[in-house]
């Protein structure tokens, strides 16, 4: 069975930020754990991306320009559900648990979500500690963006397929990869890459995508060139709920 996965962005205010992670992590985010149909919910603390490319050489990665769209991207809530229900449905628990809470909400700064189905889930070598479906990875990065064209789509479905795929299966410290579709909010594509630990002072995953080289040899443009991602995408993270030790 796939896991339909919600995410959320925000940030908070520095005076508010350890009042607002005790209520997230003690009252709220347990209480959306517990609603019917959520298989695992965890927060991350987002590791800032510097001005500069990902990986020497690679072009520099595109935002959106769209001011209309909330730039919030310090942390980082995914939950995971059985189907799609359980965020749309009538009469959902995650609905009334916002309200009950829209106080203590509205603290969320530059908040914005999506909604993801599973176009495909790559398990890598470490999949065995945290098994599908089990809970949320020890760290994490989500990408979420839109590409420029349709021609576009066949070309990103493609190198997906004939490039990333392939080195997702062999990653070092990587539990899984899912390919993700949006139902639901700005980013058309999403990806989660799922890891075991992200080291201090590391901000990015790529730098292991390039070390898992399969003499894939993709023939076509680099995905930068085409791809445009939401503000602070993609966002690389620890897990800071629920605490694994």
């Amino acid at each position: 069975m796939s896991e339909v996965i919600k995410a959320e962005w925000f940030d908070l205010e520095a005076s508010s930020k350890e009042e607002v992670w005790s209520w997230l992590h003690d009252t709220y985010l347990p209480s959306v754990r517990a609603v019917s149909g959520v298989a695992w919910v965890g927060h991350y603390d987002i590791v800032p991306i510097p001005d500069k490319p990902y990986i020497e050489g690679a072009p520099m990665r595109r935002e959106t320009t769209d001011s209309s769209i909330p730039n919030g991207g310090q942390n980082v809530i995914l939950t995971a559900a059985l189907s799609p229900e359980v965020y749309f449905g009538t009469d959902n628990g995650i609905e009334a648990l916002a309200d009950t809470h829209a106080e203590m909400l509205g603290q969320l700064k530059g908040y914005r979500s999506a909604v993801y189905i599973e176009e495909q889930v790559i398990n890598s070598p470490e999949q065995r500690a945290s098994p599908y479906g089990m809970g949320p990875p020890p760290a994490m990065q989500l990408g979420n963006y839109h590409v420029d064209n349709p021609d576009d789509e066949t070309e990103l479905a493609r190198w997906y397929r004939q490039e990333r795929f392939a080195r997702v299966s062999v990653t070092q410290g990587m539990v899984r990869g899912r390919k993700m579709l949006s139902m639901a909010g700005w980013p058309k594509h999403g990806v989660l890459w799922e890891f075991t630990d992200l080291p201090e002072g590391e901000f990015t995953f790529e730098h292991r995508f390039v070390a898992a080289d399969r003499n894939e040899n993709w023939p076509g443009r680099h995905v930068l060139e085409y791809v445009t991602h939401a503000p602070g995408s993609p966002h690389a993270g620890r897990l800071v709920w629920p605490r694994t030790s």
